[in-house]
């Protein structure tokens, strides 16, 4: 019975370690792209983005992109604010290539961070130098 239990809970344990350890490098992310602002305000596509679950408490969820500093994404959307974008997929990146400042995402069961250079230049963010090695450049085109 003991080795039921325990095959029944290791998947839940391990999808609230995965989940912690989520929700901690983005607010560490997060933190990184916004350094100098006393409040990030963020509009969020991701229902694992909720205020409820964020650590940072200035973190603040808004209802709308216009009212947001950042917005983060897990889908396609067609969103009319030309504010900078974080991606939680992968693909996202190709999508909105003119305004995708990077993404944070798992491939292959391990998370990837990526930021775009020229983005990141474009919108004037200025990440520390531990997220120095997540920078991509592309060949200019």
């Amino acid at each position: 019975m003991k080795r039921l239990l325990l095959l029944l809970l290791t998947p839940l344990i391990s999808f609230a370690y995965i989940h912690n350890a989520e929700r901690e490098i983005c607010t560490q992310l997060l933190s990184a792209i916004f350094q100098n602002k006393k409040v990030i305000k963020v509009y969020s596509t991701c229902p694992e983005i909720s205020q409820n679950n964020t650590t940072d408490s200035k973190i603040i969820l808004v209802d709308t992109p216009k009212k947001a500093d950042l917005i983060i994404t897990n889908k396609y959307i067609d969103i009319q604010s030309n504010k900078p974008i974080f991606v939680r997929k992968y693909y996202l990146l190709k999508k909105y290539k003119k305004r995708a400042i990077g993404g944070f995402y798992w491939q292959k069961g391990r998370p990837n961070i990526i930021f775009e250079g020229k983005n990141l230049k474009k919108f004037n963010i200025i990440l520390p130098d531990n997220f120095q090695r997540f920078i991509e450049y592309a060949p200019e085109e």
